[in-house]
């Protein structure tokens, strides 16, 4: 649909951090995970946000979030964007549920409202 922001965030003796941004394309996911290689933590903006009168999600759907991961070769996923907002057509529920379907869901980190969470690599 126009320019997307995704980026990658590396330090030594540090995890890699990639944030897909508002991306629906796992054509665009593939070109990075082949420049970049595998990513140690991915926060993956999901949801499948949709606004009228766009006939495609905005973010990825679940089915997508988890391919990502799969493409990215993540050690570990954070699930950004699938609640509070209207222009979310899928929940957290069906994050969790895509990844299990794909064998990934000990990939997912899961993130309580309102409580830290320590990723364990």
């Amino acid at each position: 649909m126009g320019p997307v922001t995704s980026f990658l965030v590396t330090s030594p003796a540090e995890p890699s951090l990639y944030v897909s941004g508002d991306n629906s394309s796992l054509a665009r996911v593939r070109e990075h995970a082949t420049r970049i290689g595998p990513v140690d933590i991915a926060f993956l903006f999901a949801g499948a946000a949709r606004v009228a009168p766009l006939p495609v999600p905005l973010t990825l759907t679940s089915a997508k979030a988890a391919e990502a991961a799969h493409l990215l070769g993540a050690r570990a996923v954070v699930g950004v964007h699938v609640e509070d907002w209207a222009h979310f057509s899928e929940s957290r529920a069906d994050l969790e549920k895509a990844f299990t379907d794909a064998g990934l869901h000990e990939l997912l980190v899961d993130t309580p409202r309102g409580e830290r969470v320590a990723i364990e690599l």
